[in-house]
């Protein structure tokens, strides 16, 4: 599918792919330079494709609240949440970012390649009181990230450089509401808009015009997936699946035990207690190479597989080869602790150490 910013993103050189069915910039320049210019200045992102719900009704909010794992009734009105939507055995069915703007109207971000299943996922789980919109058609999403983000986005002279950390404005624009975050979710500072065409649009003329003289650059897919992998954040169908629990994927930040009952509840908490399950775990490689999805783990004193990488890659500011992995239960204790991995690259073992998440320190933000 071929998305309205695509003819924009041409002009500016970009190479496209297929992403999830939708037509994306892949780069533009390079990864390393559009990610470097993202920690360090500024970069714009389409992420026209990602799913946008909207949910209306009586008791709105307390409804989406029991089908995340995070506690959206203890957020302030208009600030937004990162949780996890979880089935019945306490699996990921995707994760999500929600606000409520009152208890009768929420708004929800999901990932694209789940937006369908999403979408009929919490339509079954609603009362027929509760009408849930799927706006992600005719709209489009763009994102501006890095420290430089404040006063470029001030180019638009609509005050949105005032707005706090998470915090989320519905704006009126011409053909509906224009949707404003501040989430930053490379890690860095940055700003979200989901409206119509026409005005999300119009942002993108002025960020690509006049936020070029503030070192904005163009981004693409392949900037954004590194620099998620660098905050050490799970991406959904690799660290997080329906086999997967948040507190597998070190997600326990994401999980409100004291809100109460929500769905999946219980068999999360009975896997939590399971020593032997695999749990993820960030790694540095001690030797040059690069690793990818699917690469196995060894422990170098057995040569028995112990686990798999989820997501891989390199980067100059971790240092070289890193990523994500699922370890054996005891083994992940082990390599806790200080001991060594092998990771199998083409063939070729390569050393490897434990790195806490994030694997970088990211650039001060001016609002919390």
């Amino acid at each position: 599918m071929t998305l309205p910013l695509a003819p924009e993103h041409l002009r500016h050189g970009a190479r496209m792919t297929d992403f999830h069915g939708y037509e994306l910039p892949l780069t533009f320049t390079s990864i390393l330079e559009e990610s470097r210019a993202v920690r360090e200045l500024a970069g714009l992102f389409d992420i026209s494709h990602m799913g946008h719900f909207v949910v209306r009704g009586p008791g709105a909010r307390h409804a989406i609240n029991g089908l995340m794992t995070s506690d959206l009734e203890a957020v302030p009105f208009g600030k937004s949440l990162y949780g996890i939507l979880p089935d019945s055995n306490g699996g990921a069915v995707d994760d999500l970012i929600a606000c409520a703007f009152d208890p009768e109207t929420v708004h929800i971000i999901v990932n694209a390649g789940t937006r369908e299943g999403d979408y009929a996922y919490i339509r079954e789980r609603l009362s027929p009181a509760i009408h849930l919109e799927d706006q992600s058609p005719g709209q489009v999403g763009l994102a501006l990230q890095g420290p430089k983000s404040p006063e470029i986005v001030s180019l638009l002279g609509q005050g949105f450089e005032s707005m706090l950390r998470r915090e989320v404005r519905q704006v009126p624009a011409e053909g509906g509401l224009l949707w404003v975050s501040r989430t930053g979710y490379t890690g860095e500072d940055g700003w979200e808009f989901f409206g119509p065409a026409a005005c999300v649009l119009d942002f993108y003329r002025v960020f690509s015009t006049k936020g070029m003289a503030h070192g904005l650059a163009m981004a693409g897919l392949g900037a954004r997936d590194l620099l998620r992998l660098e905050m050490g954040y799970s991406l959904y169908g690799q660290e997080l699946t329906r086999e997967r629990t948040p507190f597998d994927a070190g997600l326990d930040f994401a999980v409100n035990l004291r809100k109460g009952d929500f769905l999946g509840r219980e068999s999360m908490m009975a896997a939590r207690n399971d020593k032997s399950r695999e749990r993820l775990s960030g790694f540095v490689l001690l030797d040059r190479g690069i690793p990818r999805s699917h690469c196995s783990v060894l422990d170098p004193e057995t040569g028995q597989r112990v686990g798999e990488v989820t997501s891989g890659g390199h980067s100059p500011r971790v240092g070289g080869g890193f990523g994500l992995a699922y370890l054996a239960g005891p083994f992940w204790e082990k390599f806790q602790h200080g001991a060594e991995a092998l990771v199998e690259i083409h063939g070729k073992h390569h050393r490897a150490k434990m790195h806490p998440r994030p694997f970088i320190t990211t650039s001060p933000q001016s609002k919390t």
